[in-house]
């Protein structure tokens, strides 16, 4: 039998991209078959990719995804949004994430929606490659690799406790490609690799400087934990309540107007008080298993691995940021620092923590019995999969790049997009995202159109930016129920923030001019003035003078 001569790791020929030792090893040639190829790690991962798109799903208009859409669509066509171009403008200023892809959406061509999606599936490998990078570093068997990668893949849309965000969202956005580097940099981390851990770093830095700014903490600690620096921890943590204190009461001092309080209280998802019971829940099973983890250590050298060294960062990090948020940012104190999301490093830790649990499964419940394997991750699959549908009822699951959308609300703002000037300016009820079917669709970023300021996603922007805040809060409460104004009310009151269609509900009574009308919404044209409407128009309400 012919014989050939390979490269094997040791102690794993799996973790071909995390242990760089080599062992060179004679032995007999074989056929490849189906089962090796997708132990080959690139295959391996493009297969979990596609599962998790479909577990996920794909909604490139809905939620963050918007703010950021709308970004890139200024970088691609700077003429778009002419007016209140600064509920854009934020994410330009503080991230590359936007300029990036509108760069690469220009210099190739390639249409905005293919873009996106194929961003999406590039983002959701390396999520999943880091995630094996790490499972490498941290368990030594397969069984446990596997339980890992299984158990994260099901669950990447499972939300972060009360912080309002997803372990990675079902849409594009700068977290998207922040996540995987910042995992990567750990992973570097715990090869005391640190300059390729910096320029991880560095490259999460300048997409999304917040979240970076927590994985600089978390690898700092990590770092310190392994030199056994617990007096320069214990220093840290007083510093960091110090400086909280401080921060604390030099907001009280310079106070906050109260447009900005309705901004920032608006946001619930900033304040630990404002958590429902289930959402503060989520902050104590990771705490749990990393500290039962850290005692199981210190008693079994057995388990004392990479993941006992993680364990007792996620533990010393996660206390620290519920402590904080506890002393610093409540509904009465300053939100200077209810600005900064601290509990938001959470991500991190819960990412960490189901791979632990997964490991777990793998290596001790499931181990070499296919059918437990198949039964467990389809029923997890499944859950996940039902919750996405409950979440996105009206929107098709994965929103293909060359599907068309069935929904009500996405063909009205893809008409405003191929019908309307491109210097047209919308009014929209505030809390046009709350209605039925609407699924937090983004209007500014599907239709690409001006519109006034909304309470979900621009109350947000005007929550980090305080300088919007007053100009965001006099058009929201301005437009409140515009859908129940007359005719008169709505040119009196529209007009002077240079509106000039409007989109209502398809039961909204006008006689405004609407050339688009589908079962849900309707898509008006506002007239100039009052003189210009048809007597046909006119109630008795608008003909008084």
């Amino acid at each position: 039998m012919p014989l050939i001569v390979i490269e094997r790791k040791a102690p794993s020929q799996e973790c071909r991209h995390a242990l760089p030792t080599l062992v060179t090893t004679t032995i007999p040639a074989r056929p490849r078959g189906l089962l090796d190829l997708c132990r080959e790690p690139f295959v391996f991962l493009s297969c979990l990719t596609f599962l998790a798109l479909l577990i996920q799903g794909y909604h490139p208009y809905v939620d963050d995804a918007a703010i950021y859409l709308a970004g890139v669509e200024k970088v691609v066509h700077p003429s778009v949004f002419p007016l209140h171009a600064e509920y854009v403008l934020p994410h330009l200023k503080h991230s590359l994430f936007s300029y990036a892809l509108g760069w690469l959406v220009r210099a190739s061509h390639v249409p905005l929606r293919f873009a996106l999606f194929t961003s999406y599936l590039a983002s959701l490998w390396l999520m999943l490659f880091s995630c094996w990078r790490l499972t490498c570093l941290m368990f030594s068997t397969s069984q446990a690799r596997w339980g890992a990668m299984l158990l994260i893949t099901a669950t990447l849309t499972l939300p972060v406790a009360g912080t309002a965000i997803f372990i990675i969202d079902p849409y594009l956005t700068a977290r998207s490609f922040s996540t995987p580097l910042t995992l990567f940099a750990i992973a570097y981390a715990l090869e005391r690799r640190m300059l390729v851990a910096t320029l991880c770093l560095l490259a999460a830095f300048i997409l999304h400087p917040l979240m970076a700014a927590y994985a600089i903490g978390y690898i700092l600690t990590l770092a310190l934990v392994r030199a056994r620096r617990w007096g320069w921890l214990t220093g840290i943590a007083g510093a960091v309540m110090a400086l909280g204190l401080v921060a604390s009461h030099a907001g009280t001092l310079l106070g906050a107007s109260p447009s900005y309080r309705v901004a920032a209280m608006s946001r619930s998802y900033f304040f630990l008080g404002d958590w429902a019971w289930f959402e503060i829940f989520g902050l104590f099973p990771p705490l749990i298993a990393a500290g039962v983890y850290v005692y199981l250590s210190r008693h079994h050298f057995r388990l004392r691995s990479n993941y006992s060294l993680i364990s007792a960062v996620s533990l010393y990090v996660g206390v620290l940021a519920v402590v904080f948020a506890l002393c610093f940012t409540r509904t009465d104190n300053s939100f200077l620092l209810a600005r900064l999301q601290a509990l938001r490093v959470f991500q991190l830790i819960y990412i960490l923590f189901f791979l632990l649990l997964g490991s777990l499964l793998g290596e001790y419940c499931l181990r070499r019995r296919w059918w437990a394997w198949t039964g467990c991750f389809a029923a997890i699959a499944a859950l996940m999969f039902t919750v996405q549908l409950c979440i996105y009822p009206a929107l098709k699951h994965v929103e293909w790049p060359w599907g068309r959308s069935h929904n009500p609300w996405a063909q009205a703002f893809l008409w405003i997009r191929g019908n309307t000037p491109n210097d047209a300016y919308f009014a929209l009820d505030p809390h046009y995202q709350e209605l039925p079917q609407e699924d937090t669709l983004g209007f500014r970023a599907m239709a690409q159109r001006g519109v006034l300021p909304d309470w979900n996603k621009d109350g947000g922007v005007a929550a980090i930016d305080p300088a919007l805040a007053r100009q965001w809060w006099t058009a929201v409460s301005g437009t409140r129920n515009f859908s129940h104004w007359t005719d008169r009310q709505r040119i009196q009151n529209l007009t002077p923030y240079g509106v000039n269609w409007i989109v209502l509900p398809a039961s909204a009574t006008t006689r405004f001019a609407c050339p688009y009308v589908n079962s849900t919404v309707r898509v008006c044209q506002l007239p100039a003035n009052v003189a210009a409407l048809p007597p046909t128009s006119l109630s008795p309400a608008d003909a008084q003078p």
